[in-house]
């Protein structure tokens, strides 16, 4: 049986809201509305330990469909509607998140 993968509301809070947030600022409700239900799939491949990045499962790689966001801390990849990728930047932030999914039993 395959374990249910984590939500990021409840993995990593703050990251969360600050989405949401700026979702909302963008009038981009549709976007905003996503992300309590947004699960982690996956950290990035790089081996970085200060790059935080990570998939959703959402994530469908296409890049006719993509439109791409920046926020505070890196961007946001959005495949056709559904937020697929979030990017941070490396640093003592991004060290933390990967630390924080890896706690959680996320890896590559």
């Amino acid at each position: 049986m395959m374990k249910n993968k984590p939500f990021l509301i409840d993995v990593l809070p703050h990251l969360g809201d600050e989405i949401k947030e700026y979702f909302i600022k963008m009038s981009r409700n549709d976007l905003a509305k996503q992300v309590d239900i947004l699960q982690v799939e996956k950290i990035c491949e790089c081996g970085d330990p200060d790059c935080g990045s990570f998939y959703l499962t959402q994530y469908e790689e296409s890049e006719e469909k993509l439109e791409g966001f920046v926020f505070s801390l890196g961007t946001i990849e959005v495949y056709d509607g559904k937020i697929g990728f979030i990017e941070i930047i490396p640093g003592n932030e991004g060290y933390q998140i990967r630390t924080k999914l890896k706690e959680n039993g996320i890896f590559y």
